[in-house]
């Protein structure tokens, strides 16, 4: 079964995947490389690469990137620190991390359990070790569900998505698709799952110190503003910039145009751009 798995991961990975073609971290995660900038948090962070935004943003920003954040809702902070710690452990190297610190990504309960976060994993022993002794929830299902994924349709016709640009965009804001969504997500926070993520998110910034990696947090714009938790996560990133001397930028209102968005919290390709040359490009 093992080899079965190893064979079907091999298979798929010499299919050379690119960042900016797959929503997979292990098939582009490779060993001894160095990084100028890596960006981290779920699919706020995971769009500056998606669609062959990855290349735009280097050009624009003159840097070599990683993209090792995870959207769809499979993935919780927990396992954005198992990544960087493995990206580490293969004697990787990266001069800034931009944590993309959205607040729901702070308070979901779904993401830090969901089984599927590795199913777009390459199976790998290491991996698998690495992750066995790692802290975590759900661990067995996710294990379970990350070994079987790989001997499915799914995972062994996975190719590299060539799709460039995303063009999708609004014509302004629905106020009250918005304020139905803001409601729910307000009912949602629970203030221990937010006081666990921060502890993690420390232990993000802890690990990229030992590694010689600065950290700037980030709140990420939306056509709506500020999300519900918005003051509790930036107390919380004021609290990190004093303690450990990093930088923090809220963005949350900076991108009220709804043209660069494809939904209300989404930028599209045209506002990757913008939103790169104007406000991450100075800070960058």
């Amino acid at each position: 079964m093992t080899l079965a798995l190893l064979l079907t991961s091999k298979y798929v990975n010499d299919r050379n995947f690119k960042n900016s073609q797959t929503e997979s971290n292990t098939l582009i995660i490779k060993s001894y490389h160095k990084y100028d900038l890596m960006f981290m948090g779920i699919s706020h962070a995971r769009t500056f690469s998606r669609w062959g935004n990855h290349e735009v943003v280097e050009k624009i920003l003159n840097k070599k990137i990683i993209n090792i954040g995870q959207g769809s809702g499979i993935c919780g902070i927990n396992e954005q620190l198992f990544y960087l710690q493995y990206f580490y452990s293969k004697g990787n190297k990266v001069n800034t991390i931009a944590l993309v610190l959205t607040p729901p990504m702070l308070t979901s309960e779904e993401s830090p359990i969901a089984s599927n976060t590795f199913n777009l994993e390459v199976f790998d022993l290491n991996f698998l070790y690495q992750y066995l002794m790692f802290d975590s929830e759900n661990k067995s299902q996710r294990i379970i569900e990350y070994s079987q994924s790989k001997l499915r349709s799914k995972w062994i016709d996975l190719m590299p998505d060539h799709k460039i640009g995303k063009i999708d965009s609004l014509t302004k804001i629905d106020r009250a698709k918005v304020d139905g969504n803001l409601l729910s997500w307000q009912k949602n926070i629970n203030v221990e799952r937010f006081k666990k993520s921060c502890y993690q998110v420390e232990k993000i910034i802890k690990l990229a110190e030992r590694n010689n990696s600065k950290v700037v947090l980030t709140i990420p714009p939306a056509l709506f503003g500020k999300w519900p938790g918005h003051n509790q996560a930036s107390d919380f990133a004021k609290r990190m910039m004093k303690k450990h001397k990093i930088n923090f930028y809220d963005f949350s209102e900076a991108v009220l145009i709804p043209g660069y968005y494809s939904d209300h919290h989404h930028l599209n390709t045209k506002g990757i751009k913008y939103f790169t040359n104007i406000y991450l490009k100075p800070i960058l």
